[in-house]
């Protein structure tokens, strides 16, 4: 008989990309970037069960489009936790209710890695600080170590360097994320790999904007060299995007990550009324109100 040992709820949040500068690939085929990320409040929901035996982990999802197996990222959290920390491999179960779209440029797979991550190291009595569990994390995916601090932050090289910066914009956000196609990030890195020429967004200014909480000079500053790729190769997300300027004219939308879903920033007198536009104008997509969390 096997006892139930510890229970944990927990909620893995998403994050948006204020701006996304992508340099050349390397000779070890990644490439570096520059980019400020903000949590915001839309979270999957994670049941984890620890069991006093040994054993694997076994992981049920809402989305059946999402792996169970050795494929989800959270198989990986597991492997790379076990095998560093020297640990015995325990066994644990995990109930994944997804909220967050995948394909979708929002991080979500890297969240429940990143908050998998930490419930792991402190469910053994914090064997790792936060700097070491970045390090950890970055064997995982490049942006799980973002999660680790799950602030707003400007982040660099691979995904591994995360420095905290200031977010004083308040307004809420409205996420646009197409049902019927996303863009997997190879989609999106190949597409940028044959860009004639990006344009960079400046982060030393648009820290100076959060900071300020200028949100309209931050608006004219956000630049994302992914999104410039997608829009060359990618009709459906080109077509989204002629659609959302026209439905909202004088409205900015930007795209988060590798995409394939955009935002944009609302007052609380916008809200309602852009989010009706929105449902009522655009289709196949689910609309998404959120803020920043910091």
């Amino acid at each position: 008989m096997r006892i139930s040992l510890n229970k944990y709820r927990i909620f893995s949040n998403a994050k948006i990309n204020i701006g996304l500068n992508v340099f050349q690939k390397e000779s070890d085929g990644y490439h570096n970037i520059d980019s400020i990320m903000a949590p915001i409040d839309l979270a999957d929901e994670m049941d984890v069960t620890f069991y006093s035996d040994l054993g694997n982990l076994k992981i049920e999802c809402s989305d059946n489009n999402i792996p169970t197996d050795e494929r989800n990222i959270l198989y990986k959290t597991y492997k790379v936790f076990f095998e560093e920390s020297k640990k015995e491999k325990r066994k644990i179960d995990i109930i994944l209710k997804k909220n967050i779209p995948s394909e979708a440029g929002l991080g979500g797979g890297s969240s429940n890695a990143g908050f998998f991550l930490k419930l792991l190291n402190e469910y053994y009595g914090n064997i790792y600080n936060e700097k070491e569990l970045e390090e950890l994390a970055m064997k995982i995916g490049s942006d799980v170590p973002f999660f680790i601090k799950n602030k707003t932050a400007r982040i660099g090289g691979k995904g591994n360097r995360v420095e905290i910066v200031e977010n004083n914009i308040k307004d809420t956000i409205i996420l646009i994320k197409p049902i019927e196609f996303g863009v997997s990030t190879k989609e999106a890195y190949d597409s940028f790999d044959n860009l004639k020429e990006v344009k960079y967004a400046d982060f030393d200014k648009i820290i100076e904007y959060l900071k300020d909480g200028n949100r309209i000079a931050l608006e004219n500053s956000i630049e994302n060299s992914l999104e410039q790729g997608i829009l060359e190769t990618n009709i459906e997300i080109k077509m989204l995007k002629i659609t959302l300027n026209s439905v909202i004219s004088g409205k900015k939308f930007f795209m988060s990550g590798s995409g394939s879903t955009y935002y944009t920033f609302v007052t609380e007198l916008e809200k309602s009324q852009i989010e009706t536009r929105l449902k009522t104008f655009v289709d196949n997509v689910k609309i998404i109100i959120c803020k920043t969390i910091n």
